[in-house]
């Protein structure tokens, strides 16, 4: 199944698409190689996977990065590449977890360069401050029964992890630190925004692409207000 078609499943589609039974299988995403394990968001599938390498290729020289929601960890393993100076991976599913320390050990990236935290949002992250703080986040606010791990890659009902994640993330931040969080008019964008709107930071559609597509592909940035 291509990208293109990939992106036109449902959330359910999706899900029930990801066969626990297939074996692990290696990607080359944007020049980085990685494996990636059944029951883990497939990074390769999508279109925002590659939009959102391609928008911090500049940006990650010398700086220290987290990658929240890492899935099997090619924002980490991308930014390290090139030239971030740290890199934090953190994720709700233990599956993806396993997955990222495999990816880190393939490209020998040690814990004085990446460190990786199951975690839901920060819970677990140990508290220090970020230059960058990426955030590929589930299109889907629908008030499902989360019933396996993978399905929180696609799935944040009523946007509670979202709301979690905005009122912890100043507390990893930097001044002039800037958060990154991909999405989609797949979800909805107004209700995302207006939880922009209520966490204190200043916001805008930092990048967006495929506006004449039915669904587009955006980043949006946050920062402290001036």
């Amino acid at each position: 199944m291509s990208t293109t078609e990939y992106h036109k499943l449902s959330a359910d589609e999706i899900v029930d698409h990801v066969d626990s039974s297939h074996k692990d299988e290696i990607f080359t995403i944007e020049g980085v190689d990685i494996v990636i394990h059944p029951e883990v968001y497939p990074s390769q599938k999508f279109r925002t996977t590659s939009f959102v390498l391609r928008n911090i290729k500049n940006l990650v020289k010398d700086k220290t990065i987290c990658d929240m929601g890492c899935g099997p960890g090619i924002v980490g393993l991308f930014s390290l590449k090139n030239g971030a100076k740290k890199v934090v991976q953190a994720d709700i599913n233990p599956n993806a977890i396993e997955n990222a320390m495999v990816n880190n050990k393939r490209h020998s990236f040690g814990r004085n360069k990446i460190e990786v935290y199951q975690s839901n949002c920060f819970d677990n992250v140990q508290v220090q401050k970020f230059d960058i703080i990426i955030f590929n986040m589930p299109y889907h606010c629908d008030e499902v029964k989360i019933s396996r791990p993978l399905e929180r890659a696609f799935y944040d009902p009523g946007f509670e992890s979202i709301r979690k994640f905005l009122k912890q993330v100043k507390s990893y931040m930097f001044e002039s630190s800037e958060v990154l969080i991909a999405f989609s008019n797949k979800g909805r964008t107004d209700l995302l925004e207006k939880e922009f709107e209520n966490s204190g930071l200043k916001w805008d559609l930092w990048k967006v692409i495929n506006t004449d597509h039915e669904y587009d592909n955006r980043i949006y940035r946050l920062t402290y207000k001036d």
